[in-house]
């Protein structure tokens, strides 16, 4: 499970350079907003090279493309894909057909099927068509690796005057998380704007925990290690959901649906919860 997604510009080796070094567990080299229009075809250039002189085979790697209703998108994607990338980061995504003209370039280059080499989507959602659309685009084709809130977009699209907790965005957050949590795919919540205030980033960052996310975009490096520690579990977390596992997988031995469990009764919600959070873990060691 990814914990941290760092956006790079797509254009500069420099920075792409810099970013494979950094404890970021996924890179999003972006094409779009990273990029003016006048650059964009020096730009997809640019990466192509990059991504041939570039050793990234350590680190997750997606290329946010241009939107497809721009005349960038697909060259963007293919170029991508020729470099050897294997996730695409569709933005403003509203429509299932955009899935199936990416997931038709990704799958027409790369056939491996072991899960680290398998190509994914990302579905950034950030226009209001989006929002609504998130658990079709989410189910729509099974190389749809999760579901990206864009706030900053959104908020434009909508009119919204942001406020530091971003109240105004609720709805469409939630949404969106209902949307990847039905589709069962993961949710990524958007990277603060607060470039060099970290507490800020501290606090969006436990914000979009507490909601259910599972990981978070960032813009600097500085934020990643924040990201790290707010969307980790901690040992004694991992422990009370090995003993909930351990009670109910007696408890269901006798017969019984619920167990008693450090003063509290526990069932299947439980159980559930308990197992969604070592899966994500998985292979990861568990403390004892």
């Amino acid at each position: 499970m990814i914990r941290s997604l760092l956006f790079v510009p797509g254009g500069s080796f420099r920075m792409i350079q810099k970013a494979r070094e950094t404890e970021a567990e996924a890179l999003i080299l972006d094409l779009e907003d990273a990029v003016a229009p006048a650059q964009k075809e020096e730009a997809r250039q640019a990466l192509a090279q990059t991504l041939r002189e570039v050793d990234l085979s350590h680190k997750e790697v997606f290329v946010r493309i241009n939107g497809l209703r721009t005349p960038w998108g697909l060259e963007d994607a293919r170029a991508a894909v020729a470099g050897g990338v294997r996730g695409i980061v569709i933005p403003k995504i509203e429509h299932p057909d955009e899935v199936t003209a990416i997931a038709a370039v990704l799958q027409g280059r790369l056939h491996r099927e072991d899960d680290r080499q398998r190509p994914r989507i990302l579905c950034l959602i950030e226009t209001p068509r989006g929002i609504f659309a998130a658990r079709t685009l989410a189910e729509s084709n099974r190389l749809v690796e999760g579901l990206m809130f864009g706030a900053s977009d959104l908020a434009r699209a909508l009119g919204s005057n942001l406020t530091e907790g971003e109240s105004e965005l609720l709805y469409a957050r939630s949404h969106l998380l209902l949307a990847a949590r039905a589709a069962e795919v993961p949710a990524y919540d958007a990277p603060s704007p607060a470039v060099e205030d970290l507490t800020a980033v501290r606090r969006h960052s436990q914000a979009s925990r507490a909601l259910g996310y599972d990981g978070k975009a960032a813009i600097h490096p500085a934020h990643l290690p924040i990201i790290h520690e707010v969307f980790s579990h901690t040992p004694d977390e991992i422990k009370e959901a090995v003993a909930i596992v351990e009670a109910l997988a007696a408890a269901q031995a006798a017969g019984r649906g619920t167990a008693l469990h450090r003063g509290r009764m526990i069932d299947q919600v439980d159980l559930a919860e308990a197992q969604r959070l070592l899966d994500k873990l998985a292979p990861l060691p568990i403390p004892t």
